[in-house]
């Protein structure tokens, strides 16, 4: 990858400390907020504390704190926002956006022609959502095909609306590192020769290519003044397992089940329900609320439409959860415990959105296991996804402002927007989490006081965001549900 090489020989480069969970959804967010997850009350794709059970999609409506756009815009900066997860519906920034969208919709992008005029001139931008991977391994030529659609949309939108700063999201390296890594590495335990001419053992190479390439078109397109970042909000590694962890609960008596149809038809999500059984919240004391979040909710009464556990209980609730995840062991490893901690959310995530987090956090040891919320089938079974998010993203940032070199500690997420707008002369609250790296050679930026309520851009209305039968589809397929 030689233009990703390029930037690290010049700029400032460090492995990235995500959040807990190590996902899309809390990570973009602390990064755009500079904010850990208790300060933005991000912490899935879908909210962790529904009431009814439901599938409440979580979008920028639901950002719970100002971000960077905030700030920017309230300084006079004009904005490029492409594909940024968590960024619908679309806000009204100077400059354009499309937003990544968990709804099927075609509003996503601001000004509301922009998309028909990337089409007027042969550039064809569909939302994420689209254009996942949906079980095919053929995807492969589609997940090239998307980087290239991307890159010549940011090619055209940079040239016909430029602005002060530019974000962009490529996502494919994600999905295919998901679905593709047991044919790339060797030592996986379903590592299988990949089928004759498919080149789906060359598949993580390919999709890296395809992004060092449109990264070196973009870098192109700009002079050796223009600032650049390139971070992850989390790296990827090997997948083995999923651990069944409502089998669990209900094998200890934490949850209860009733069969299929037998479960009060109140509007809840899709994976509370599996072919033969379905959740029986009215007998259940403790659940995972969404699937990917690492966590535990209490089924708390007067918080919980059928919840049964007394606030008094609840502290030992938590303990009995806790102790029983806290010695799982997966079969056949090395014997050490899958989690390294079970712990309570005020102990993770500190801030004032700490009540839209999950009441317990199942903070894991062995990365290549997850967490899942089936309710049929063996505890333990191979990973859907071959390959797993990792706690530790990666960082560059190249600017004749910015001290090169690799530093020899990990930064924070949180960090890495202050670290450029530090660089840049511009300002951001001084309530945030994140402070910047100290490689900028000359800071002339101070932090602001906290941000009025007034001074927060609202977003515009996106509609009902409860879960659709495409939404679902799509995620399940990706192997979120």
């Amino acid at each position: 990858m030689p233009n990703l090489a390029a930037l690290l020989g010049a700029g400032a480069s460090a492995p990235v400390d995500c959040t807990w969970p190590a996902h899309t959804a809390p990570g973009w967010s602390s990064f755009v907020t500079g904010r850990r997850p208790g300060g933005h009350g991000v912490y899935q794709f879908f909210d962790t504390q529904d009431p009814g059970y439901g599938a409440h999609i979580v979008g920028s409506s639901d950002l719970g704190c100002s971000s960077a756009w905030d700030w920017l815009a309230a300084q006079g900066w004009s904005l490029g926002l492409v594909n940024v997860p968590m960024s619908h519906p679309p806000r009204d920034l100077p400059g354009y956006q499309i937003t990544w969208p968990l709804q099927q919709t075609i509003r996503y992008c601001r000004p509301a022609g922009l998309l028909a005029e990337l089409a007027r001139n042969g550039v064809h931008f569909q939302s994420d959502l689209a254009t996942m991977f949906r079980g095919d391994l053929g995807y492969l030529d589609e997940a090239v095909a998307n980087v290239e659609a991307r890159v010549r949309s940011l090619e055209y939108l940079m040239t016909a609306h430029p602005t002060d700063l530019v974000m962009a999201v490529l996502t494919e390296a994600d999905r295919v590192c998901h679905h593709y890594w047991h044919f790339w590495d060797p030592g996986h335990p379903r590592h299988a020769p990949a089928p004759e001419g498919s080149g789906w053992d060359e598949a993580i190479e390919r999709i890296y290519g395809a992004l060092d390439d449109g990264v070196g078109r973009l870098l192109d397109m700009v002079g050796d003044e223009t600032s650049i970042v390139v971070a992850s909000d989390h790296g990827l590694g090997v997948g083995r397992y999923g651990v069944a962890v409502h089998r669990l609960l209900e094998d200890a008596g934490l949850l209860a089940t009733v069969p299929a149809g037998g479960a009060r038809d109140g509007g809840q999500a899709s994976w509370f329900a599996g072919a033969r059984r379905s959740v029986d919240f009215g007998r259940t004391r403790v659940y995972m609320p969404v699937p990917g979040s690492y966590g535990l909710n209490v089924n708390l009464a007067g918080r919980q439409r059928d919840g049964v556990v007394a606030e008094r209980d609840r502290a030992a609730v938590l303990a009995e959860a806790a102790a029983l995840l806290e010695d799982l062991r997966p079969p056949g490893r090395d014997g050490l415990p899958v989690f390294s901690a079970v712990v309570p959310r005020d102990v993770v995530y500190p801030g004032v959105n700490v009540g839209r987090a999950p009441d317990l956090l199942l903070v894991p040891r062995d990365e290549s296991v997850l967490p899942i919320p089936d309710l049929e089938g063996p505890v333990w079974r191979p990973s859907w996804q071959t390959g797993l998010h990792r706690y530790q993203g990666m960082w560059i940032h190249r600017s004749p402002r910015v001290t090169p070199g690799r530093l020899a500690e990990p930064v924070r997420i949180v960090d890495l927007l202050p670290t450029l707008l530090a660089e840049l002369g511009a300002s951001w609250p001084d309530s945030i989490d994140g402070h910047p790296v100290p490689v900028v050679r000359e800071r002339h930026a101070r932090p602001l006081g906290p941000l009025a309520e007034d001074e927060v851009v609202a977003p515009a209305p996106a509609g009902p965001t409860e879960e659709d039968q495409y939404t679902s589809q799509r995620l399940r397929e990706m192997g979120y549900l």
